[in-house]
């Protein structure tokens, strides 16, 4: 049998001229018998077997006699509108550029998951400069880019994750719980999210058995990604999937996995097993129910697999209704095809597509079959091969770096740009035999770069514009904060910076707003571009703010980190390694006072935060910090959580807080606040009272620092958080903060906590003297 027209010449990068088609009747069609190999049969008679073929072909002749005219149509059709056999239809490309250049699809789970799938959307596990995220595509939508993307937290990057999709919500465990429709994660437990990018890859998973034909590793906990391994399939051979296959075009059931089958694939060793007749001897020997195979030699010192392809019988290139099982095999240098003991074809790979299909890997092949073709990649394209003869089946050119498949689609990488195909036999749809190389372009403006912004006029947070020259005698930095946060002052930028209005500077001197860093991201749908803007730029007064731009070079938000969001003592607020993964922006704040530090002017702390926040449709808002500390990392804890606890304990609803609350501090709750305005009133209704409002959770400086908003009479063990509370109770004016003459608050009362890798508990209660 001849190649077809498509198949490359022996000494091209495809599949080479393929061996002639050697008769597979000494040997059955490999099976999967439940307990060892199957014993081989004797060979009929030469005589027998011409007259069984005789008898074949003259039922089939018949057969097609009697259909008529319709009758090739008949046995050449393909029942399964997945087939891939025909070209897949390109569907929609996305721009990816704003998470990296370079990306990488990754496993979620052992059992080799590429992508999971809801009626609308084809969620990915996406790898960029060894940072992880989690990626949603529309393929139905016209826009051209994600539907949400959402970064991994640390601890699971290089993990497997157990990821399941209901009708509302994408949840991988108590870290990640992303609404489907806007993307935002509002998860049971705090994570770590870093802005900077990981110095190393993830660990290497141990090293599996060299004959890994068991089940997919136990998800009782997360098992590693192997290193250098991220952007593929996992250690082991693939498992059936729990859960029913999914295809985009079918809703994922409400609470069960959404997940397309694994690849059927399986690791050769020594001897016969799982499900393979096949074995491979360390020298590349390769043998079929222990019968060496002739004409193929294989790296035995590399991980060799092999997939069962099932394949119709032909006549005269006519498919024919009964088909027969060819096995694939690959050490990831050469690819070839065996019916029985005999070699159907075998070819040379290019450079390059083994990693891509991590074939001659400890983990499973990307390759995807069907009956009648063989998925794979290369290089320069994606294409089918046909199992039979090696041929080309069909080839669809583009540049490949990476590549996921689930039931019935494929999404391909090149650089930061994906394209989704799917397989659908029935459509009328134009094929695809190449895919565009530039960029997709989207109806909406794109963001703003650095440059574009560095010499424009924009809005910028009046507090910056102003550089706290608001801050007069009797009020504070937080104060000013709050009154001025939602709004905003026009400047002209030029070459990066803009002059503020004139004497507010440092003595009475104009100073400058500089655009220090800016990346793209999206609030919603729409690309944004967030900076970092430094405000009394160039002076020992300058701090930071982040504004973030639409494609009009409109503000549509805004971050301050003072006010209901100090999270520190700090000489100065800073922003760095700034990161944005679509609403999720990231950055660092260096310089943070610990309770333990020294307190001066030129002293730095020796804390930093990790800091993220959250689009939630409305304003930048706080998700998540991370403390950094010389000794330990501790969570700033949530304030709906400490709100809560303030509020069980101001009705005295003990009981549902005990294990939040140190014992200590529940009995002195009900003894004498001690204080001569509070009279002879307990602790619990002078200072938490019904009512009252945690203003907000910072981490602890030194005792008498005059570095944040709070004043602290104390000394305080390092870690510790202090949550100040306000009450408008009229009846408690002991309640109200009173600015003093260091422009800090002192606040009536508030609640100290030391933060624990389960969530937190309250350790003291403080309050104003006098």
């Amino acid at each position: 049998m001849s190649p077809s027209p498509d198949s490359p010449a022996p000494d091209s990068s495809a599949p080479e001229s393929p061996s002639p088609e050697a008769p597979s009747s000494t040997t059955p069609p490999p099976a999967a018998p439940p307990q060892g190999p199957p014993a081989l049969a004797s060979p009929p008679p030469p005589q027998r077997r011409r007259r069984a073929r005789l008898g074949i072909l003259s039922v089939v002749v018949a057969l097609v006699l009697a259909l008529g005219g319709g009758g090739i149509w008949a046995l050449t059709r393909s029942s399964d509108p997945l087939s891939m056999v025909t070209a897949p239809i390109l569907q929609a490309q996305q721009d990816l550029s704003n998470i990296g250049k370079e990306l990488a699809a990754a496993p979620f789970d052992a059992n080799g998951t590429m992508t999971i799938t809801s009626k609308q959307l084809t969620i990915l596990r996406v790898i960029a400069d060894r940072r992880e995220a989690l990626v949603a595509l529309n393929p139905s939508s016209s826009s051209s880019y994600a539907a949400w993307q959402v970064p991994i937290p640390d601890n699971l990057a290089g993990q497997y994750l157990d990821c399941r999709m209901n009708a509302k919500t994408f949840d991988c465990g108590d870290q990640i719980s992303i609404d489907l429709a806007s993307g935002i994660n509002s998860p049971a437990k705090p994570s770590t999210v870093s802005a900077e990018a990981p110095t190393a890859p993830a660990s290497p998973v141990a090293p599996q058995p060299s004959d890994a034909r068991s089940a997919a590793p136990s998800q009782s906990g997360p098992s590693k990604i192997p290193n250098g391994m991220a952007p593929t399939n996992p250690v082991g051979p693939a498992a059936p999937s729990a859960a029913p296959p999914s295809t985009p075009g079918a809703p994922a059931s409400p609470s069960t996995s959404a997940k397309g089958p694994a690849p059927a694939s399986v690791r050769l060793s020594n001897t016969p097993g799982g499900g393979s007749p096949l074995a491979v001897s360390s020298d590349g020997t390769v043998s079929v129910n222990r019968e060496k195979v002739s004409g193929l030699k294989l790296d035995g010192s590399k991980p060799v697999w092999a997939t069962r392809v099932e394949a119709p019988r032909k006549l005269v290139s006519v498919n024919l209704p009964m088909s027969r099982d060819v096995w694939v095999v690959s050490d990831g240098v050469t690819v070839a095809g065996l019916d029985g003991s005999s070699v159907l074809w075998s070819s040379k790979l290019p450079e390059g597509a083994g990693a891509l299909n991590t074939l001659g890997t400890e983990v499973v092949p990307r390759w995807q079959t069907s009956k009648g073709a063989l998925v794979i990649a290369y290089p320069d394209s994606l294409r089918a091969l046909d199992p039979v003869d090696g041929s080309t089946i069909w080839r669809v050119s583009t540049p490949v770096t990476s590549w996921a498949a689930g039931d019935g689609y494929v999404v391909v990488f090149n650089g930061s740009t994906t394209s989704v195909m799917t397989f659908d036999s029935g459509s009328s749809s134009t094929r695809a035999t190449a895919l565009p190389t530039s960029a997709p372009t989207s109806a909406a403006k794109p963001a703003p770069s650095l440059e574009e912004l560095g010499g424009a006029t924009l809005d910028v947070p009046s507090v910056c514009a102003d550089g706290f020259a608001s801050v007069v005698r009797g009020t504070t930095k937080s104060q000013v904060i709050e009154k001025m946060k939602n709004d905003k002052t026009s400047l002209t930028f030029s070459s990066g910076t803009a002059t503020a209005a004139a004497g507010n500077g440092p003595g009475g001197s104009n100073f400058t707003v500089a655009l220090k860093e800016a990346q793209p991201g999206f609030f919603g749908s729409s690309p944004v571009t967030v900076a970092v803007l430094e405000c009394n730029s160039g002076t020992a007064a300058a701090f930071d703010v982040m504004a973030a731009y639409n494609g009009d070079k409109q503000m549509v938000g805004s971050l301050i980190m003072g006010g209901s969001n100090e999270i520190g003592y700090t000489p100065a607020t800073h922003m760095e390694n700034l990161r944005v993964v679509g609403g999720t922006v990231l950055f660092n704040m260096p310089q943070l006072m610990v309770a333990g530090d020294m307190d001066c002017k030129a002293c730095s702390g020796s804390g930093t935060a990790a800091v993220a926040a959250q689009w939630d449709g409305e304003s930048l808002e706080l998700f998540d910090v991370v403390y950094h500390l010389p000794t330990q990392d501790i969570h700033r804890p949530s304030l709906v959580k400490v709100q809560a606890v303030y509020d069980a304990l101001a009705a005295k609803e003990d009981d549902k807080v005990t294990d939040q609350v140190d014992s200590a501090v529940l009995s002195s709750l009900d003894q004498p606040a001690g204080s001569t305005q509070a009279g002879d009133a307990t602790a619990r209704s002078a200072y938490l009272p019904k009512g009252g409002k945690v203003a907000s959770c910072l981490l602890a400086g030194p005792k008498d620092s005059l570095f944040g908003t709070m004043v602290i009479s104390e000394d305080l063990a390092p870690g510790s958080i202090l949550c100040p509370i306000t009450s408008e109770d009229q009846s408690k004016p002991w309640m109200q903060p009173l600015p003093n003459r260091s422009a800090q608050l002192e606040y009536g009362s508030w609640l100290i906590i030391t933060p624990s890798e389960d969530g937190f508990t309250v350790t003291g209660l403080g309050h104003r003297r006098g």
